[in-house]
């Protein structure tokens, strides 16, 4: 009868860590991060980062930014990842395209997968975040 209290403890706790595979913690983080790599394997690893983060902190907040050549993640014609983009911005994952490097190459908005939001500056855009309490992370590889 002393064991008792002791296996409910153990199937509890095992019940728990079942529920909750790779859950660290329940905080709303707030990440922001900066995607300059236009190659597949880099677009493939920037979700893949977004997947890791969200799997360890579910309600963590997360922009993902795109300039220069990694505005091709959003560019619906170049993008390798714009079905884990669709599935991402479905679950409240911004990403976010430069104004400025749409300019310089020529891009509407159009182009761009249809959940892209457009801000004016990546630079200035990762800057503000950072100054209102984001953690900044270079996404990619």
């Amino acid at each position: 009868m002393k064991f008792l209290p002791v296996l409910i403890i153990l199937v509890s706790s095992t019940a728990f860590a079942q529920q909750n595979d790779g859950v660290v913690d329940l905080k709303k983080h707030k990440i922001v991060m900066q995607f300059s790599d236009s190659d597949s394997v880099s677009q493939a690893t920037v979700v893949g980062q977004v997947k890791n983060i969200r799997t360890a902190w579910p309600n963590a907040q997360i922009e993902v930014v795109c300039h220069g050549p990694g505005l091709d993640l959003l560019v619906s014609s170049k993008s390798k990842a714009a079905a884990q983009v669709a599935e991402w911005s479905a679950k409240g994952i911004v990403f976010a395209a430069c104004n400025n490097t749409m300019k310089r190459r020529n891009i509407n908005k159009e182009e761009l997968l249809p959940t892209s939001l457009v801000v004016p500056s990546a630079i200035i855009e990762l800057t503000l975040k950072q100054e209102n309490g984001w953690a900044y992370i270079k996404g990619g590889h």
